[in-house]
């Protein structure tokens, strides 16, 4: 079959079909399920060797089960309050805040995990003989290892005990043997142990093995193994989770860490409150002594200064002392109105105005004088508008005017008097007064001073007993801040190894391992090993596939013959019918890259199909070089075209039967010659092409490889096509950039890719084998159709 690899050639492998991309994907995929499907042997030994691996893992290897428990936590910010929180909130003195966050830090710390080690021993570990390997023991173990004292500089040990006749044992280890009866005390280097006998459980097995390891490497073992998470940020609950190979110890190993961070809490809380109560009865010492001082600083205080009720003392001095000041100040508007009515009275410019009766003090006979002078007044302006100044009358009225005034001038005088005397009066009382007033804050202020510290003692002492007997009440009832709510349970399969995920990964593994084999055989490979080679390294069209072929003759393709390689030739005989154009063009040129790829195969047996179809066909053996063709037919190579170009045979003389078909003849190559190139570019060679193209119908050239010697591109100018041969697992890839440039160069006409030697199998890139779809073997498939045409 021909392959169109461009737009204008139609057998050009560039040109895109509709639907071309998906094509391409098609057969990438194809390509990878054909070189898959090809090594399937070697899929399935991978999958067994692999299964057969991941069994013996899962045989020997140590199951670890997952255990699992769920604590709540009281948290503060999430409404939980501890039992006497508000005692130690109120003093100030301890903060008892919890939060989930903080109690999961507690509980995953190393002095909690530390005396879980401890208490269970976990440091060391029994061993016994299994059917398949040693084991971890446990349960039911039946003795035990006390150490009652220990040498902390040794770090680890390892003992055999194998209990004896009777209720003695052997204990031994590297330079050790001893033997002793069970529950006695043997003194090792290491320390003083006893092997205590458990008698509800027996021997089992004729040995036991005890590794000894330190506290610090056991507590760093298993709170690595432990983990703890929080839900979500809505709840106070801690999920806490451990690996063990035994789940039985790993249950107990979780409930006895949540009891020591439980009894840790309440230990906590109690010291606090110890510490509290302590606190307080100390300051009770404390206070009752100042408050029995203060007490008695305000007796004496009150007997030194008579004083019986501070308060009321002071208040009515202070009220005294407002009446002698408003009274005091009544006498001093008084000496100010006389002391201007006097200065109105000696004013001459007053002496014809009558005095103010506002500012008149209320004095009965000053009152009468003024008002007999403002009498007077008014008579006098009255008299002054019927008459003068000068009438006796109004002379009369003056003189007893200026009398009244110097009355009223002596009057005021010794009111003025009066008034400046009770004032002084009034000073000296006030004084008296003021200077007890005085005397009052500075008592009032130790007596306050001596009140308020006896308050502050009081309540202080009183706070203190209540919060002593609050304390003590806290203690009694003092609760661990978390709770169980789901206790340690195992699961009931193995947390790992995952048994379906180890046989996923081993069924992955055996597929992936040879997967990658052959991608770095197919990566590393240099040579052509399917199509997708050759059309991705050049666009010269692919006119012909040939497939292997078992027959060691040189020219299988014969009369009735319908193996598939047969068939091939006819569908390259099809093909060439579309490439050459024309009866004139006849001369079909076949070269290679190198030696070893079927030109000599290839150019015998298309001589042979073309004979067939009743042409008359003449073979070139113009590898003068390593000339093969006539050699492989049986024929005499004395003569040939070396004869026929220096002149000493004819053309005649060299066209020979070839043997292969009576249509088809052979020029040979005739002896080597020392100088082949040379020959080729003689006259004879090119008078030799004119009468050939006139005496037959095809001209096939086997000549030399055109990526060794040039004797190709000089025979080229005679040549109408040119068949290039690559072969599978031959040609190396870089060897396609040949044609691929006396393409480009235009130094050898019309070349077309003949692929030889495909292998009867996938990896070529088709999935009907050589490309007919026979499903039998060359023999068969011949064998039965010859059958076939016989009955037919």
């Amino acid at each position: 079959m021909y392959e169109n690899t461009n737009s204008h050639n139609p057998f050009s492998l560039n040109g895109h079909t509709p639907a071309s991309s998906n094509q391409d994907n098609m057969l990438d995929l194809r390509k990878v399920l054909d070189i898959l499907g090809s090594y399937w042997y070697v899929f399935l030994l991978s999958i067994i060797l692999t299964g057969t691996a991941a069994w013996l893992y899962l045989r020997y290897s140590t199951p670890s089960y997952k255990i699992n428990a769920k604590i709540l936590v009281q948290d503060d910010k999430k409404g939980g309050n501890l039992p006497g929180e508000e005692i130690l909130s109120q003093l100030e003195l301890f903060n008892t805040k919890s939060s989930v966050d903080n109690e999961m830090e507690i509980l995953s710390s190393r002095s909690i995990m530390e005396n879980v080690v401890k208490d269970l021993q976990l440091n060391v570990v029994y061993i016994a003989d299994g059917r398949v390997k040693k084991t971890e023991q446990y349960s039911n173990m039946p003795f035990v290892l006390k150490w009652l004292t220990r040498n902390d500089s040794i770090v680890a040990m390892e003992y055999t005990v194998r209990p004896l006749n009777g209720n003695r044992f052997s204990l031994s280890r590297r330079n050790l043997n001893r033997e002793a009866s069970w529950n006695d005390t043997l003194h090792l280097p290491e320390g003083i142990v006893s092997l205590q006998r458990q008698p509800q459980y027996a021997f089992l097995h004729p040995e036991y093995y005890i590794k000894v390891i330190s506290v610090d490497d056991a507590v760093v073992r298993y709170r690595s193994n432990v983990t703890m998470a929080i839900p979500n940020k809505q709840v106070s609950t801690i999920d806490l989770s451990i690996t063990d190979a035994i789940p039985e110890r790993g249950e107990v190993v979780l409930n006895k860490l949540i009891e020591a961070y439980m009894k840790a809490s309440v230990e906590d809380k109690n010291r606090i409150a110890d510490s509290t109560i302590a606190f307080i009865d100390n300051r009770l010492v404390i206070v009752t002594k100042e408050l029995s001082g203060v007490e008695k600083d305000i007796q004496q205080f009150k007997q030194t200064n008579q004083v019986a009720d501070l308060g009321e003392q002071a208040k009515l001095l202070v009220s005294s002392t407002g009446d002698f000041t408003k009274e005091l100040l009544d006498n001093q508007v008084k000496l100010n109105v006389v002391e201007s009515m006097q200065k109105y009275l000696q004013d001459g410019g007053n002496n014809r105005r009558v005095v103010p009766s506002s500012l008149i003090v209320q004095d009965p006979a000053f009152l009468g004088l003024v008002e007999r002078y403002n009498t007077l007044q008014l008579e006098r302006e009255r008299q002054l508008l019927s008459t003068t100044e000068n009438n006796p009358v109004i002379k009369n009225i003056d003189q007893q005017l200026a009398n009244l005034r110097g009355d009223l001038s002596t009057s005021l005088g010794s009111l003025r008097q009066g008034i400046q005397i009770g004032i002084r009066e009034l000073q000296q009382s006030s004084a008296g007064l003021n200077k007890k007033i005085q005397q009052v804050p500075a008592k009032e202020r130790l007596f306050l001073d001596f009140s308020r510290q006896q308050a502050i003692k009081q309540e202080l002492y009183l706070f203190l007993l209540k919060k002593r007997e609050e304390s003590a009440l806290s203690k009694s009832s003092n609760l661990a801040v978390a709770r169980t709510i789901d206790p340690a349970k195992s699961d009931a399969l193995p947390f790992k190894p995952k048994r379906l995920l180890i046989y996923l990964l081993a069924i992955v593994a055996g597929v992936v391992l040879p997967s990658a084999a052959l991608y770095m055989k197919e990566l590393l490979n240099i040579r052509i090993t399917n199509k997708k080679d050759i059309t991705g390294a050049t666009s010269i069209p692919i006119i012909g596939e040939l497939g292997h072929t078992y027959n060691k003759e040189l020219v299988i393709v014969k009369k009735d013959d319908i193996t598939p390689v047969a068939e091939q030739f006819r569908a390259l005989r099809t093909n060439l019918q579309f490439v050459l154009a024309g009866n004139q063009q006849k001369v079909i040129l076949l070269t290679s890259s190198m030696s070893g790829e079927g030109k000599t195969f290839v150019a015998a047996n298309l001589a042979a199909v073309l004979s067939l179809s009743g042409n008359k066909v003449i073979l070139l053996e113009m590898d003068l070089r390593k000339p093969k063709v006539s050699e492989k037919l049986g024929l005499d190579n004395r003569i040939g075209f070396s004869t026929y170009a220096i002149g000493k045979s004819s053309l005649e003389d060299i066209i020979k039967p070839s043997g292969i078909h009576e249509n088809c003849s052979l020029i040979s190559s005739g002896p080597i010659p020392p100088n082949p190139a040379e020959l080729l570019l003689l006259g004879q060679t090119e008078m030799m092409f004119k009468q050939l193209r006139e005496e037959f119908d095809y001209i096939i050239i086997d000549t030399a490889p055109v990526g060794l010697v040039t004797d190709a591109q000089l025979l080229a100018r005679f040549a109408d096509v040119t068949l290039y041969l690559v072969r599978q697992g031959v040609t190396f890839k870089q060897q396609l950039q040949i044609p691929e440039d006396l393409t480009i160069q235009r130094k050898m006409p019309k070349i077309s890719l003949i692929v030889n030697d495909v292998k009867a199998g996938r990896s070529y890139g088709y999935g009907y084998g050589y490309g007919y779809g026979y499903g039998y073997t060359e023999q068969k498939r011949g064998s039965r159709l010859r059958r076939l045409i016989r009955k037919s």
